[in-house]
């Protein structure tokens, strides 16, 4: 995993992805999967997270997320937070400054407490997911709307019962979405939120969908398939200047296991993974 790594915003941006155990059904219906979004919506605010696409399969959730790495808020606003859960325990301010401030944390807390709310409802015991999530950091917004468009295309390949771009249905209890990274320039040019001109605005909360499907469609089927390889199997994906510092952090002496190197995916957007 690489959830330590560190953007200069105090924020990162992650694909995680994670399976049940032993391959069992944790999503056996549509139903068990709005239970679970739910828990999700509770849990993206408590950790002020945003949710940028999901998917969610018989046996696995993808995930592409931005979560704080700082708690600035004071100890009495992390225990407040803390309490939106419902949650029997009562951890410290300390030890809620740390986990309301790591992904690994956010996971625990969500994987929990749907595990809990499911073996509760069907009398159930034993673990459900497996043991450890996968991450991969995602380190600009140009790779982030790659990787929104990888996911959300690749929902029906997957399997997926319910994704990111379903349409919002009444009575249904839904994450909701960040607006994708996107700004409009002249002539209705769009650019990535980070490489944008001055003066450039975001598309309007109505139009996300129809933008992010623009610009999704500048990108070709060979490039989303390279895309998807970076973010299930690389360790981080995004533009080469953005991965230099995602390089030196993840380098490794001569003789400590495989190197971690850079690869360039030969796609319209320019990105790079990196693997080893």
């Amino acid at each position: 995993m690489v959830a330590r790594l560190q953007d200069p915003t105090g924020a990162a941006t992650s694909y995680v992805t994670v399976g049940s155990a032993a391959g069992h059904r944790v999503f056996p219906s549509t139903d068990e999967c709005d239970r679970f979004l739910a828990h999700l919506e509770t849990v993206r605010v408590v950790f002020e997270s945003r949710i940028y696409a999901y998917a969610l399969t018989p046996t696995a959730l993808h995930l592409i997320i931005r979560h704080e790495e700082a708690a600035a808020d004071s100890d009495a606003a992390l225990v407040d937070r803390w309490a939106r859960l419902s949650s029997r325990s009562s951890p410290t301010p300390g030890r809620l400054r740390a986990r309301l401030s790591s992904l690994g944390g956010l996971m625990q807390t969500l994987l929990q407490r749907y595990s809990r709310d499911r073996n509760r409802r069907h009398g159930l015991r034993g673990r459900m997911w497996a043991s450890r999530f996968r991450s991969t950091f995602i380190a600009d917004d140009r790779a982030v709307l790659a990787a929104i468009t990888w996911l959300e295309e690749s929902a029906p390949e997957l399997g997926a019962l319910s994704c990111s771009r379903h349409a919002r249905a009444a009575g249904r209890v839904l994450p909701t979405l960040a607006a994708p990274p996107l700004r409009i320039g002249p002539d209705e040019f769009l650019f990535p939120a980070d490489e944008s001109p001055p003066g450039c605005a975001p598309p309007l909360a109505p139009h996300h969908v129809g933008y992010l499907r623009r610009f999704a469609a500048t990108i070709s089927a060979d490039a989303r398939i390279a895309y998807g390889r970076a973010l299930t199997s690389g360790w981080a994906l995004g533009r080469p200047e953005s991965l230099g510092a995602v390089l030196q952090r993840l380098a490794r002496d001569h003789g400590r296991g495989r190197i971690r190197r850079l690869r360039e995916l030969d796609d319209e957007l320019g990105l790079c993974g990196v693997w080893g």
